[in-house]
């Protein structure tokens, strides 16, 4: 005789195997859409920085240091129609740091270009700090920088008049 009804035995093993199995998939998943998300971001971010090389192409200079969420009046004939600073989860900031005697071990460097993510998603920020290819990045709290151009003068020659 076939017994027709589980018993409880079984219904929690059956309980405990789905447990298991959510326990290591979820994990996984949240992972996956984290990655997703900052490639997305990573996409974004490369807009704006062609946006940038547009502009020192044509000859016209950086746009000053904005607020975050605030596209430069002088970046925004480069970027998309109805692109927008103020995301989903993340605020792109325009940066522009001058400096004035150059970077340390460098004085011809005297300015810094990059874009700074922030984000409360700390995931999504070490997520990107992965997939953004520049050398000079670092994170501050809820932000993740990332320079992408330098600002140089061009040294004096000996004997030249400042």
């Amino acid at each position: 005789m076939v017994p027709r009804g589980s018993t409880i035995v079984e219904a929690i093993t059956v309980m405990l195997l789905l447990s298991i199995i959510t326990r290591i998939g979820i994990p996984q998943v949240q992972e996956i859409l984290t990655r997703a998300r900052a490639t997305e971001v990573r996409a974004t971010f490369g807009i704006v920085e062609g946006a940038a090389s547009r502009l020192s192409l044509v000859n016209i200079p950086f746009p000053p240091d904005a607020d975050a969420g605030i596209i430069p009046f002088e970046l925004q004939r480069q970027l998309p129609p109805g692109f927008s600073f103020d995301r989903d989860r993340y605020q792109l900031d325009w940066e522009n740091w001058v400096l004035p005697q150059g970077l340390p071990g460098d004085p011809t460097v005297r300015g810094l270009i990059g874009v700074s993510i922030t984000t409360s998603d700390r995931a999504l920020g070490m997520a990107l700090m992965d997939v953004i290819p520049v050398n000079a990045k670092f994170a501050l709290g809820e932000t993740y920088t990332f320079i992408f151009a330098t600002q140089r003068v061009q040294p004096r020659l000996s004997g030249e008049v400042p």
